[in-house]
């Protein structure tokens, strides 16, 4: 089996067992709608930098919940078992990919539950919007998935992870805040750099898990 089977199989692997438990995505859903609901709770008001502050903060912390469980169900003897079945490459990327899908569902229904509760649609620009999500969902996912990994090898605290990925994430969400700026109306002038500083981060994560996974993964 080649690396692109061996990823194609544990993609549907990943989405197999999620379709039988649910539990993981229902608990990202729900978090996203109870927060959501929260926010329109306490803002009651909406503008367009709100909108755009909460929209970030919102799907940010729905992606850590999204992609922190990526490597709980590797651990112990199934571990040895996925190290004989298929390269960390193949495995790094199914994760990736099954992230990458999830958090850009949850950037989805997290800007149709702000839109709805704020009672109007903020973005000006929602071709920008999207590819700014798109973005943001590969970056964060690369990131996430890869932290998700060195926090489930040393012992899977959640604590670990959110240490770990908040100073990464950092300049990644310092970019779509600005883009999502943008969109909103908010900034203007500088709208270009903020997708491609975005691309940049998104390819060096990617190119940093690939190279450093393996070694984490047989450690």
């Amino acid at each position: 089996m080649n690396t692109w089977q061996s990823i194609i199989h544990l993609l549907r692997w990943e989405l197999k067992t999620e379709w039988r438990n649910r539990s993981a995505l229902g608990s990202v859903l729900l978090y996203v709608v109870c927060t959501t609901v929260v926010v329109y709770f306490a803002v009651r008001e909406f503008s367009p930098m709100t909108f755009n502050a909460l929209y970030w903060v919102v799907l940010f912390f729905g992606a850590t919940v999204a992609s922190g469980r990526s490597f709980l169900r590797e651990g112990g003897r199934r571990h040895y078992y996925f190290y004989t079945l298929a390269s960390p490459e193949a495995l790094l990327a199914s994760k990736l990919l099954y992230n990458i899908l999830t958090i850009w569902l949850v950037s989805v229904i997290t800007w149709l539950l702000l839109a709805f509760f704020a009672g109007r649609n903020f973005v000006f620009e929602p071709g920008y919007f999207v590819v700014s999500l798109l973005l943001g969902g590969l970056g964060l996912g690369a990131i996430l998935t890869f932290v998700a990994a060195l926090a489930a090898r040393a012992g899977g605290s959640g604590t670990l992870m959110a240490v770990l990925s908040f100073p990464l994430v950092i300049p990644l969400l310092y970019l779509l805040v600005n883009a999502g700026g943008y969109a909103v109306g908010l900034t203007s002038g500088e709208e270009n750099s903020y997708l491609l500083l975005a691309l940049a981060i998104d390819l060096l994560s990617l190119a940093v898990g690939l190279v450093l996974f393996p070694f984490v993964w047989r450690d």
